[in-house]
């Protein structure tokens, strides 16, 4: 019997087509580009691990939550215990109790408390997880457990025992409870529940606290091990997950309580709004504040990291392509460049300053009017510029304008002084009227030809004045 394996050599050997295989060349180069969508599509798509998560609580596995669900569904009915992955506080009753295990998301302090107040019941399980917040904002703080406790499972301080700190009814049927890498609660005003003894030379460490808040109740635990699958064979931690079922609705002093208990435990979701009052913005403030504090202690999340990477290459890209074609105009020097007309002196800039875009165009009215007085003045051949009622008189009297021209300057004589008034006014706090641009050309445009007529009677009006003042001088 022959064996039908053979080895590689063999086989290239016997194949009569094994020395003319051949790969085409558009396939050879489309080959490391397939290879390389592969690898962003296993590095984008594919979850880096696959495995149980820790306080599952439907997990069977030594580190799941099961058994616990089992255990308060046993002790207070299978219809009064809600194990969820989302708590809506707009759903709670001031008879319900929350039960958190090992929060991987920043806690709504703000509706525990307000839940707590109304009578509710909240008991945190949670060692290195993120309900930090609820602990700070009720004064309490975390320490480390004894580094020698007293007594310890296989002699392993790891795994201390706790024993009951008071007659707190959630312990009230424990006799030790077997701990698995604890942090310890520290806070002044509390009732210890659950305590370490610590050997010589330390002190012990409290491991779990209750407290009143308003008309409810908060129970907080360093230790959520205690009560998964693996932890509650021991008959000590499981009459204390029997312990927290019943006192996370148990009657009290207020009445009787018949609530229920939610259980969630994780990445568990947050939503809605303890008395109904919820809002949009509400939402978007608390789940802005879980990444924001997500990133503080995690870091940015992987799908974020690569996205903000992506977008940052890309912009670069855009950037360099926008600026490596782009032709700079030659900008000329300053020492070389042509100073402008407003920062000239002399006519140029004094007519550059006024007819700028910014100035007011009171100060060209201003220009103008000084210009016709001095003008006119000239033609009369007076050594100052008189009043404007002298001065219409003389200019009538000389017959330098007729009756129509003399009517047009009284006009505009009138509005040089009113602009003239507003600038005074203006200078003492008041508010003026502007004046506009084609108003001014309209004065201009006057004024010339006011000048223009006044300088075509000039001649016959000296003559006159003359020929009268030689007749003054001739001897009688």
């Amino acid at each position: 019997m022959t064996s039908a394996l053979t080895s590689p050599a063999s086989r290239s050997a016997t194949s009569p087509k094994s020395s003319s295989v051949r790969v085409h060349p558009a396939r050879a180069r489309r080959a490391p580009w397939r290879i390389a969508l592969l690898l962003v599509f296993l590095v984008l798509f594919v979850p880096a691990s696959v495995g149980a998560t820790p306080f599952d609580l439907a997990g069977s596995d030594w580190e799941g939550g099961t058994e616990l669900v089992r255990l308060a569904r046993a002790e207070l009915g299978t219809a009064r215990v809600v194990a969820t992955t989302q708590v809506d506080f707009a759903e709670l009753t001031p008879d319900d109790g929350l039960l958190l295990l090992y929060p991987e998301r920043a806690l709504d302090v703000g509706e525990l408390t307000k839940f707590m107040h109304a009578g509710g019941r909240v008991i945190m399980l949670d060692d290195f997880g993120r309900g930090e917040s609820l602990l700070t904002t009720f004064g309490m703080k975390r320490v480390p457990s004894p580094r020698h406790p007293a007594e310890s499972l296989r002699n392993n301080p790891q795994l201390a025992l706790a024993e009951p700190a008071s007659a707190h009814p959630v312990v009230a049927d424990v006799n030790r409870v077997v701990t698995n890498h604890p942090t310890g609660l520290s806070h002044p005003d509390l009732s210890p529940v659950l305590k370490i003894h610590a050997a010589s030379g330390e002190a012990d460490v409290t491991v779990a606290v209750a407290g009143a808040v308003g008309q409810g109740r908060l129970l907080a635990v360093g230790d959520p091990s205690v009560v998964m699958n693996s932890m509650l064979r021991y008959s000590g931690n499981k009459a204390f997950a029997r312990g927290l079922a019943r006192y996370a609705v148990d009657s009290d002093a207020w009445g009787k309580r018949g609530g229920r208990l939610f259980i969630a435990s994780g990445n568990f979701e947050q939503k809605g709004s303890y008395g109904g009052d919820q809002n949009a913005l509400t939402e978007l403030f608390r789940d802005l504040k879980d990444l924001l504090d997500q990133i503080r202690k995690e870091g940015l999340p992987s799908i974020l990291a690569w996205s903000a990477s992506i977008a940052l290459g890309l912009a670069l890209v855009v950037w360099v392509g926008s600026r490596a074609g782009r032709l700079h105009k030659p900008i000329v020097p300053r020492f070389v460049r042509r100073v402008p007309a407003v920062a000239q002196g002399g006519v140029a800039g004094h007519a550059a300053v006024i007819g700028a875009p910014q100035t007011t165009r009171v100060l060209a009215v201003l220009e103008l009017k000084s210009a016709l007085e001095e003008q006119l003045t000239t033609l009369l051949g007076l050594s100052k510029v008189p009043g404007h009622q002298d001065l219409l008189d003389q200019i009538s009297a000389r017959g330098l304008l007729d009756a129509e021209g003399l009517h047009t300057l009284r006009r505009l004589l009138l509005r040089m002084s009113n602009v003239e008034t507003m600038v005074v006014f203006q200078r003492s706090g008041g508010m003026v009227q502007s004046v506009r641009d084609n108003e001014v050309v309209s004065i201009a445009r006057t004024v010339k030809q006011l000048l223009d007529a006044a300088q075509a009677g000039a001649p016959h009006a000296r003559h006159d004045d003359v020929r009268r003042d030689g007749r003054e001088a001739e001897p009688r």
